[in-house]
């Protein structure tokens, strides 16, 4: 006679065993994870793009200046043509420095055989309330000295010729244009003060218009605005 496997039942103190399944564990350990991440923030943080300016870090400039000088003892002014070169040197996207060489000669002032120059050697701040990729507007104001040449009408008839070199300063606007990347052109205005005697050989100031325009050649790294 074939004997039957015995059945043993399982019991605990709650009743009959179950078999266990993964899916409360795993519950847990998702809800465990999302409370973890709820404290303990990603510390990542995102950082807008930077956009590149256009401010060069220097440039240097040479080209054509007209400058119309006051005569002291007379109304008369003379227009004196020349060169103007300049080298800035960009400390911010709105701030630079700047020195300015410029000379400019006319020949036989009011009809008396001499001529007439100005040699000039300034430096000062520039500033730049509009830079764009293409255009930048300055205000610029330079201080420095002057050579002033020229030939005076004397009280005694005749003319009274010498130079006179002294304080100077200018003051004005301009405009730069860039045409590509490294090369560019720039227009400006300035009141110019310089000194010179007059018939009876008292030094006077003179208060002057220059007007330059000049081919500007950039180089350096590009800055941050």
């Amino acid at each position: 006679m074939r004997q039957q496997p015995k059945k043993v039942a399982l019991s605990t103190l709650d009743g009959p065993a179950r078999p266990q399944t993964t899916k409360p564990i795993l519950m847990r350990n998702f809800s465990g994870l999302l409370l973890f991440l709820s404290l303990y923030p990603p510390t990542g943080r995102a950082q807008s793009p930077r956009v590149a300016g256009v401010a060069p870090m220097a440039s240097v400039g040479l080209g054509y200046s007209y400058t119309n000088i006051a005569i002291p003892s007379s109304s008369a002014r003379i227009a004196l043509n020349g060169l103007d070169a300049a080298f800035t040197l960009d400390i911010s996207p709105r701030l630079g420095a700047r020195v300015d060489v410029g000379y400019v000669r006319a020949s036989d002032v009011l009809n008396s055989g001499h001529h007439s120059d100005v040699l000039s050697y300034l430096a000062g701040p520039v500033f730049y309330p509009v830079r764009r990729r293409k255009l930048a507007i300055f205000v610029q104001g330079l201080l420095g000295a002057a050579r002033v040449t020229g030939s005076v009408p004397g009280s005694g008839g005749g003319f009274l010729t010498g130079y006179v070199n002294q304080f100077a300063w200018a003051a004005g606007t301009g405009a730069e244009f860039r045409i590509s990347e490294s090369i560019g052109v720039r227009i400006g205005a300035d009141y110019l003060h310089t000194r010179l005697f007059n018939s009876s050989t008292a030094i006077r100031g003179q208060d002057n218009l220059r007007i330059t325009g000049s081919f500007v050649y950039f180089f350096g790294r590009r800055m941050r605005r």
